[in-house]
């Protein structure tokens, strides 16, 4: 039993690696965009499209499926590079972010198989994902949702209303995870408006909240299949991650928040990503 949960912690593991490669392969493409919190949320989505939700790549709009919201849009390189893995959209895909016409634009596009919602304006998936897990109670559905919010996201205050609302109609069946690196466009969160007490605050919303390490495979396994963390409340993961998380020059600053990518800086993150001799589509 052992041996195949460490099986499966590595293969996610190359999952996320899979996509963070893939994230500055995209990124060079268009030129540019936003590698620091599009790297810090990939084992989180590794985890979440390789282990917990329920999805058919071939029918994405398959009635059963779970619906997952990036809420925190401007980290669409990283779920394209999780879509293209999954097999719903051509790996070619990859090559055409943020180019004229295509649907793998900066933000998530809803005409994209696998994207549940338009995002990138801060401040509403969770209010999104709330009512789609509203709607699967009214309509006697068992699908799941989750929401994945970024910190500086949450100095919306349109989140605070959703997670007022969703304690309130006990929706056990949405999951928030919060893409904890503390770093956001201008600065750190602390300093710019700073979250603390963050676990003790959704607590006192009414929602079950678990914290992790959020580069930790095997804790993010084992709070998913935790879930719902509670039977009458929604659930609340905070997951600690470091911004850029896999590239040093890129980790721990709002400087690659969102920057160029040149064929200088291309080299020196796949070279740090163990790229060598394998080819940016590996």
């Amino acid at each position: 039993m052992k041996r195949n949960f460490q099986a499966k912690i590595e293969g996610l593991q190359q999952d996320a690696l899979h996509i963070r490669r893939n994230v500055w392969r995209a990124l060079h493409a268009a030129g540019s965009g936003h590698m620091g919190g599009s790297s810090s949320s990939a084992d989180l989505l590794a985890a979440l499209y390789f282990h917990h939700l329920r999805l058919r790549p071939n029918e994405p709009d398959w009635p059963g499926r779970d619906r997952f919201v990036l809420s925190k849009g401007h980290a669409n390189a990283a779920l394209g590079a999780t879509l293209a893995r999954a097999g719903f959209i051509e790996d070619v895909v990859l090559d055409q972010f943020y180019a004229y016409r295509s649907t793998f634009g900066m933000h998530p596009d809803i005409k994209m198989p696998g994207v549940e919602m338009s995002t990138g304006g801060l401040g509403h998936g969770l209010s999104v994902g709330l009512g789609m897990a509203l709607g699967a109670r009214l309509q006697n559905l068992d699908f799941r949702t989750c929401v994945m919010l970024g910190d500086g996201e949450l100095q919306e205050g349109s989140n605070w209303e959703g997670a007022m609302a969703a304690a309130h109609l006990g929706l056990a069946n949405l999951t928030a995870i919060l893409d904890y690196n503390k770093v956001q466009q201008s600065g750190h969160v602390g300093e710019m408006l700073t979250l603390e007490p963050v676990a003790e605050k959704w607590t006192a919303f009414g929602w079950a909240v678990r914290e992790i390490d959020g580069h930790d495979m095997a804790a993010i396994v084992e709070a998913l299949d935790a879930l719902p963390l509670a039977p009458d409340k929604p659930s609340m993961i905070i997951a600690h991650t470091i911004k850029g998380k896999g590239v040093s020059f890129a980790e721990d600053t709002y400087l690659w928040h969102n920057n160029m990518v040149t064929d200088e800086v291309y080299e020196n993150a796949l070279r740090e990503l163990a790229l060598d001799g394998l080819g940016a589509t590996e």
